[in-house]
């Protein structure tokens, strides 16, 4: 019987698989640890298959990145990432990839072990050879058996990647620019999760502006400023990126960040590009709002109307409420930091003009 055949019989035993409620709880134990075992068995089958997909050309004969091809068979797109990575990494790693053929250690431990061995290459002056990979392999995989979660594997890692660059003369890691990275994910209630890894330069600058944008303020009564610390550098990020928008000028209107697609029967049903549905009232927010740009589309989302550029408060006007205002009127915070916003909102006819901003 081949591959395929032996796959089939494999899946069929498994959906067959009845695991009763009437288990005791040694019975639930050790089945649980057979699943793992089996499920790591899986993941490196499953990263071997991918690596004969690659070498192979499959998704390039269908016109795809091999990534595409894995999500477009029902991968997330963290997972088919994570197994290119094994695939590619276990060449040169025969150690590792003998420990995940017995299903001793998890997809998520063996390619934290792969990043790691790739992170000390990095951090050294000089190319590492089989000898020291092994070494690092070796010490890698002793943290995982030892209980290590993949992150503690990278922060192990790292501490190897440290003493390597010290002694080749590497470059030290808080002043590499090339290990400097910024995630964003949205998670289950529709909110953007940040995290951000950087070098002292980068992270100074950082730093700096978190420090004068997320000052406290008084509260417009005069009481001292009531948002956490985590709300005040969430607020500066906000004003961070305003800033920017409008390229470091504050007086001027700001270029177009933001696309609010709006179906001409539904509004309810309107979303931004990145972050999907949101609700009416921020629709009537962000209509108002000089860092948005509203598209009206029809049933095929193809735009009918956008919004006009007289939505938006030109430099002049901005100079005069600047000098009008000298601040926030609610909340006092300095006028450079602020938007010009409509009294009588946009989407209710209100015309951009200082006496309604």
């Amino acid at each position: 019987m081949g591959a395929s055949g032996d796959l089939t019989t494999i899946t069929d035993s498994v959906r067959d698989l009845h695991l009763g409620d009437d288990m005791s709880g040694r019975a639930a134990f050790d089945a649980m640890t057979t699943l793992v075992t089996l499920r790591n068995l899986i993941d490196h089958h499953a990263a071997t298959v991918v690596g004969h997909l690659d070498r192979l050309g499959v998704a390039r004969d269908h016109g795809r990145k091999l990534s595409e091809l894995l999500i477009v068979m029902g991968l997330a797109p963290a997972v088919a990432t994570r197994l290119i990575r094994i695939a590619t990494a276990r060449e040169k790693l025969p150690t590792l990839a003998a420990h995940a053929a017995d299903g001793a250690i998890s997809a998520e431990h063996v390619d934290a072990v792969g990043k790691g061995v790739d992170h000390v290459g990095k951090r050294s002056a000089e190319p590492i050879d089989d000898v020291a990979r092994l070494n690092i392999v070796t010490e890698l995989l002793a943290h995982f058996f030892s209980g290590a979660t993949p992150a503690d594997i990278g922060k192990r890692a790292r501490r190897l990647g440290n003493q390597a660059a010290e002694d080749t003369g590497g470059l030290p890691a808080s002043e590499d620019r090339n290990l400097n990275t910024l995630t964003h994910d949205v998670d289950g209630d529709g909110r953007l999760q940040v995290r951000a890894d950087l070098n002292t330069e980068v992270g100074e600058k950082f730093s700096a502006a978190m420090e004068e944008l997320a000052a406290p303020r008084p509260e417009p009564d005069g009481s001292p400023d009531a948002r956490s610390t985590e709300r005040r550098h969430a607020d500066a990020l906000e004003a961070l990126l305003d800033i920017a928008a409008r390229s470091g000028d504050a007086a001027s209107a700001p270029r177009h960040q933001m696309l609010v697609s709006v179906p001409a029967d539904t509004p309810d049903l309107a979303e931004l590009p990145f972050l999907g549905s949101i609700s009416e009232a921020m629709l009537r927010t962000l209509t108002c709002d000089t860092t948005a740009t509203v598209a009206i589309v029809d049933g095929e989302a193809v735009p009918m109307e956008m919004s006009k550029d007289k939505r938006l408060f030109p430099a002049h006007v901005r100079k005069a409420l600047h000098k009008r205002d000298e601040c926030c009127i609610k909340c006092g915070v300095a006028a450079s930091r602020c938007q010009g916003h409509h009294l009588v909102h946009w989407a209710d006819g209100g015309i951009t003009v200082l006496d309604n901003g």
